[in-house]
């Protein structure tokens, strides 16, 4: 006959590692979290500003909302996960995993100014935050790339915030300063690009199962997307070089017809990661978000 003290340590035993289990399954399904994030960035135009202008500095304002948004959310995942990151630190390795679902481009008028307004719906999954930023930490030279990446972009969009202050304000000295900012604005985008391909070229690293041919042609794409955004870019040829020494890394850069600068044509280069807005169901993550909006001055 089973003893009551046998009886009890065998339900004690079952009931542990029923604990266990259903513990196990609330930590995945915690870690294991899909975050939606809804972000909008309006400009409101100056006198010399295109309707390109408007939508594009409109989709930056959306950009930084949105990834700001998302630092929040990840500093408290990370804090679980018992990682030491700065806030950021976080904006720095995150960007490259926030995929956009939908993005819309609207036009309005309030008071005596057009606004250009861009809304996003974007997503996040913790496992694709931490397994990024584990990869970055584990990779000195992409961790080193990015930050320099970083500090430089937020110097530039002090500089655009002043141009364009000074253009809401009437300061501006009309067509050289709006090719400035354009210029401006065409580097920030240049080197998000090139932060992506940082981003993806650690990533592949830390995944043997990774396709490579695959990654070498995407990494090829987006930093040839970044050289035709900024042709003086010093970042672009310094992430082919480094990733073309890598085993894993990109096919070396061919050349290619070259694509006039901001300064030499005021239309955009011919490179378009993602259609407008409505045109296209494929999801890119925020530093792919480049589109052309219609051409037409005010």
């Amino acid at each position: 006959m089973v003893s009551l003290q046998r009886l009890r340590g065998g339900w004690i035993v079952c009931l542990g590692s029923i604990l266990w289990v259903v513990s196990l399954l609330l930590e995945t399904s915690v870690f294991a979290e899909v975050r939606t994030v809804r972000a909008s960035g309006e400009y409101r135009w100056g006198e010399t500003d295109t309707k390109e202008d408007a939508g594009r500095l409109a989709l930056e304002a959306a950009k930084r909302n949105a990834l700001e948004q998302v630092a929040i959310y990840v500093e408290s995942v990370t804090v679980a996960r018992g990682m030491d990151l700065t806030r950021d630190e976080i904006r720095t390795y995150t960007a490259g995993v926030v995929l956009v679902r939908d993005q819309r481009l609207s036009f309005s008028v309030e008071g005596d100014r057009l606004v250009a307004r861009v809304d996003l719906v974007a997503q996040i999954e913790t496992e694709d935050v931490i397994r990024a930023i584990a990869a970055l930490r584990e990779n000195e030279e992409a961790r080193t790339q990015l930050a320099a990446l970083k500090q430089e972009t937020e110097r530039l969009r002090q500089e655009l915030e002043r141009a364009n202050r000074a253009q809401a304000n009437g300061m501006a000295d009309g067509g050289d300063s709006s090719m400035r900012r354009r210029e401006i604005l065409y580097r920030v985008q240049s080197n998000a690009l090139v932060a992506q391909a940082w981003t993806d070229w650690a990533l592949s690293h830390s995944n043997q199962s990774w396709d490579v041919s695959r990654e070498r042609a995407n990494l090829a794409r987006l930093l040839e997307a970044a050289r035709a955004m900024d042709p003086q870019s010093p970042h672009v040829p310094l992430a082919e070089k480094t990733m073309a020494g890598s085993e894993r890394g990109p096919a070396p850069h061919a050349s290619s017809p070259s694509v006039p600068s901001a300064r030499e044509s005021a239309r955009l280069p011919r490179y378009e990661l993602v259609p407008g807005p409505g045109a296209s169901n494929k999801v890119h993550t925020l530093n792919e978000l480049i589109y052309q909006v219609p051409q037409i001055s005010r």
